[in-house]
Formats: C-alpha cells, sequence, structure tokens
C-alpha cells in the first residue's frame, strides 16, 4: 500500500478541489495529472453562490471573490427588445451573484492553496490502467519516458474530465446524446451601450448569443452557429454574430480565445464501482446553460472528502452514501440544463412566439423567480429522503396547532446562515464562521425556559458527543432570550435576541437540536431535544468511536 491513501486522477478544478479538502483534513493522498501545465484557458466561467459558500469554508473566498467578477443580474432578449431580468442578487446566500472568473485563474488560486498547505500537482504522470483489489486498488501508471510505475491504493477518485480513462476502464456506461447544435465560443473585448457586470442573452431566429462578462471590459461569448458552416473564427467573425443578433451597436476586439464545440449531456448510473469513485465532467456532462458544470464536479469533490476523511480515521464508513446522495444531483443538473438549452435553442416560430410571452410574465413571479435563482446558484441541492440522514418528532401537543418545524430546513437540506451573538463579548457571529472547519456543528436552540431535567440533558449530550466524535464536533447553545444560567456562560452560547436563527430553522414551539455535517448539511434534527434520538440516529450510521 502506497504511503498516499488515495489516488487523485486529473488536476482540473475537481481534482484539485478534493486535493486542498483531503490535505484540510490531513488524509494522505496523490494528485496525479498527464498535462505539464495548468489550463491557459478560461473555459468555465461561472462560480456559484453555494460553490462561494464551500470555498469560504476552506476558507479561500475572498481569494475568489478579490480576482473575480461578481454578476447579479441576467438580461434577456429577442427581437431587439429586453424581455425580462432575473435578478441572481435574490439568492438565499451571503454570497448573492455569480462570480465569472477564468477557470484558468480558478486552478491557479486552488493550486496556491494547496501549495501552501504542503502539496502539490504530480505532472506528466498518467494512468495507464487499475484494478479493483480486496483492500484497494492496484494501479498502473505512465511517467516522463515512458516509465511504468506500479502501486496500490486504498482508493482512486477519476476526476479526469469528460474522456476519463477512470470510467472508462470500470466499463460504466455514458449515458446520454449530443445536441444537434453547433456552438461557437470566443474571448473577447466588447464596447457597448450594455449595463457592465451584468450577463446578457439574446434570442434570435438564427440562433441564440450569449455575453458573460469578465474583468476589463471583457466577455464570454456563445452562439450558436449552422450544423453545416465551418466559420473562421476570428474578430470580424464574433462582430457579425453581434450585429446580427443583439440590435446593440458594439465594438468588438482583441481576441485571445476561439473555439467551437458540440455540446453533450451524458452521466452515469453510479459514482462508485469499488474503491474508485467518479466526480465531475467524468461522471457527467451537460451544457453550459446555467453554468452548471464545473460547479456540480466541485461540489462531488466536497461531498466525498470528508466521507473519505471519517473513513482514513476510522470513526465511520460513509462512503457508501457519496454515489446514492450525488446522482441524484448530477441527474437533475442534466435534465434542468437540458431543458434550458432547449428553450434557448427554439426556432419553431410558434414555440419562440409563445417563449417570447411568456417568459417575462413567469419572471415577474417572484416565487417563481426565487426559485430560478436558487435552482442556478444551487443552494437549493439536497439530500432529502437519503438513508443517512434523519430527524426525530416528540409530543408537541401542547405547543398549539402550528406544524413543529414547518419552515425549517429539512434533514438533508443546506442549512442555512443566520447572525448570532456571542454571550460573553457581543460580537456578531454567522452561523457559517461556526460550521466552519472540517467537523460536524451541533446547534442546541434554547427555546422559552428550559425545562426541569433539560439542562443535565443537554450537558450530558454535548459531553458524550464530544467523547465519541473528539475534534470532529463542535457544540453551540443559541438561546432566544438571556442566558441559561444552567448551562453557565461560555465561549459556545450565543444568543438570538430577534429570532432571525430560530425563525431559519423553524424552531417556533419548543427547545431542538441540528447536527449539521462538515459539508454544510443537516443530518439530523429533532422537536423536542431528544439525546436519546440523537444517539440512535449516531449508531444507526455507525458515527463514531464506542
Amino acid at each position: 500500500m502506497s504511503d498516499s491513501e488515495i489516488l487523485i486522477v486529473g488536476a482540473g478544478p475537481v481534482g484539485l478541489c478534493l486535493a486542498c479538502e483531503l490535505a484540510r483534513y490531513r488524509v494522505p493522498f496523490r494528485l496525479i495529472e498527464k498535462r505539464p501545465e495548468p489550463s491557459r484557458n478560461s473555459k468555465a466561467l461561472g462560480v456559484h453562490a453555494r460553490s462561494l459558500e464551500m470555498l469560504e469554508d476552506m476558507g479561500i473566498a475572498h481569494k475568489f471573490v478579490e480576482r473575480g467578477l461578481p454578476v447579479q443580474q441576467i438580461n434577456f432578449y429577442a427581437n431587439g427588445k429586453r424581455l425580462t431580468q432575473v435578478a441572481l442578487s435574490e439568492v438565499d446566500s451571503p454570497f448573492n451573484f455569480t462570480l465569472d472568473i477564468p477557470q484558468s485563474l480558478t486552478e491557479r488560486l486552488y493550486i496556491e492553496h494547496l501549495e501552501q498547505l504542503g502539496h502539490q500537482v504530480d505532472r506528466y504522470v498518467e494512468l495507464e490502467g487499475f484494478e479493483n483489489t480486496e483492500n484497494g486498488v492496484a494501479v498502473e501508471l505512465r511517467k516522463t519516458g515512458g516509465i511504468i510505475e506500479k502501486r496500490e491504493y486504498r482508493y482512486v477518485v477519476g476526476c479526469d474530465g469528460a474522456h476519463s480513462t477512470v470510467r472508462k476502464h470500470l466499463g460504466l456506461e455514458f449515458k446520454g446524446d449530443a445536441y444537434p447544435e453547433h456552438f461557437a465560443l470566443a474571448d473577447v473585448h466588447i464596447s457597448s451601450g450594455l449595463e457592465a457586470n451584468q450577463m446578457h442573452m439574446f434570442f434570435h431566429s438564427d440562433g441564440f448569443l450569449i455575453l458573460f462578462p469578465m474583468r476589463g471590459e471583457r466577455y464570454r461569448v456563445i452562439a450558436t452557429i449552422a450544423d453545416e458552416s465551418e466559420p473562421t473564427l476570428d474578430v470580424p467573425y464574433i462582430q457579425e454574430l453581434m450585429n446580427a443578433r443583439t440590435g446593440v451597436q458594439t465594438t468588438v476586439s482583441d481576441g485571445i480565445w476561439f473555439s467551437n464545440f458540440r455540446i453533450h449531456h451524458r452521466i452515469v448510473s453510479q459514482y462508485r464501482k469499488g474503491n474508485v469513485f467518479l466526480a465531475g465532467d467524468a461522471a457527467h456532462i451537460h451544457s453550459p446553460a446555467g453554468g452548471q458544470g464545473m460547479n456540480t464536479g466541485m461540489q462531488d469533490a466536497y461531498n466525498l472528502a470528508w466521507k473519505l476523511a471519517l473513513n482514513h480515521e476510522g470513526l465511520t464508513d460513509l462512503l457508501d452514501s457519496y454515489s446514492p446522495e450525488r446522482v441524484p444531483v448530477g441527474s437533475k443538473v442534466v435534465e434542468l440544463t437540458d431543458r434550458m438549452t432547449k428553450v434557448a435553442t427554439m426556432q419553431n416560430p410558434v414555440g419562440t412566439a409563445v417563449r417570447n410571452t411568456m417568459m417575462p410574465i413567469v419572471a415577474s413571479l417572484g416565487v417563481v423567480q426565487h426559485k430560478l435563482v436558487n435552482t442556478i446558484e444551487e443552494v437549493d441541492v439536497n439530500y432529502r429522503g437519503t438513508d443517512w440522514v434523519s430527524e426525530h418528532m416528540g409530543d408537541t401537543r401542547d405547543a398549539s396547532t402550528r406544524t413543529p418545524f414547518s419552515h425549517g430546513p429539512k434533514p438533508g437540506d443546506r442549512a442555512p446562515d443566520a447572525i448570532v451573538t456571542q454571550s460573553e463579548t457581543g460580537s456578531a457571529k454567522r452561523l457559517f464562521e461556526l460550521f466552519q472547519g472540517p467537523h460536524y456543528t451541533l446547534l442546541v436552540f434554547i427555546y422559552g425556559n428550559l425545562k426541569e431535567g433539560e439542562p443535565k440533558d443537554i450537558l450530558t449530550l454535548t459531553q458524550d458527543l464530544k467523547k465519541r466524535l473528539g475534534k470532529w464536533i463542535e457544540c453551540y447553545f443559541i438561546s432566544d432570550r438571556q442566558v441559561p444560567t444552567e448551562l453557565g456562560n461560555g465561549s459556545d452560547i450565543y444568543l438570538d435576541a430577534r429570532m432571525k436563527a430560530h425563525s431559519s430553522y423553524g424552531v417556533t414551539l419548543a427547545s431542538s437540536l441540528y447536527l449539521v455535517r462538515p459539508d454544510g448539511y443537516v443530518a439530523f434534527r429533532s422537536l423536542p431535544f431528544s439525546g436519546k434520538a440523537l444517539g440512535d440516529y449516531l449508531d444507526r450510521i455507525g458515527l463514531g468511536a464506542r
């Protein structure tokens, strides 16, 4: 067995994200890449709110925001007129925007972070083949000069893109198809009267054209082109497309990257086979509509990393949850981007007329726009109904007719942010700051006066949890009024005088608890508070030393 327990194949954004997380969790790994250097092209451009929350947990979101361009609005046009606007700023996240940042820069920031954590990419190394064994994976690698290296790892993770060698060796079918349309892509400088720092999408009888802004009046242009055409992609051609499809006076110049391509929508039925995992484009590819691809891949890695870390430390084996949790997410992204692409590329006159008429009406509905934005920004991704999340509902008959947890996050939902006040210092603190770090977080919400015996039960639970999970648990008490003297007055007690946190978590009936996973999703909740129910849940999933 290698000193590096995990082999990561592919050092794009997904592999780099996984490597950074494993480094944070102190799990030994090796990251290989056959390319001699990182990508120099902008490629994937948008980093969504949920990914920025992930990067904040990793401690590097500020570096991305400093180098990227926040975009808070998408504009849709047809026949030279603006149909509607979608405000990305309405997303339920502290990061109320999409961050446009070139993939080349994303990779560079990850590599810098990885190096600060004491690791680097092992380049000029290509995976030739592997075989699942009883205790791991026997791999064969080709290095510089054709040297073959044979070694065994406990796990292999394929982050090696749409043409994944790992997926092909696993023999997994990449189900799906290609869209009939062909697309042109260009990164150019554009001077125009269009609102800066916003996305602009133009529907036209010849096809759509969309502008993604970058810093310095640079734009990513993506447009459909005729199947039979083989245009010379250059500044004059992009200028011609802009003139024909936007109806806006523009000047295109200084092109730095041009490409044409076709779009595929494909996904595997499982992300794990034996001791080998898939993540990112190796597992799912889809239309760039909505900018979901890189984000979904990085969140695959974020989901997998802490489970590998728990497994490494012998606390539990949650690796079987990776595929059941992430396959439905990938499938929904494929379905969503497929619908968006078909709407955007529609050429039927009747269909386009209906689209252009209905889009402003539907988008004007606040509920619809809010849901759409949360979907695009991926904050509504959830793992509801899976075997690894749960809840306990006790007796609430004396708590009026209101539904327990009626509007709080359900098991498997992303745990929301809120601001609370530290009881000793009076300083404000975000819940996301309490979640930050490689650990589970227990939130005990105190509602009203504690009943007889509850303080002892709460303290006993937190003590037992710390014995069971050690560094993997942080416990906090969130009180709706004064500090509960029975719990002391330590740094783990926070006040929620305006009930914002209680309201966000649906705590309006009785004291309750939420257990939040290392990736920020609700693992378990209990109303009223029940330490026994939480213990039973931990026993069921086998979490912690007993």
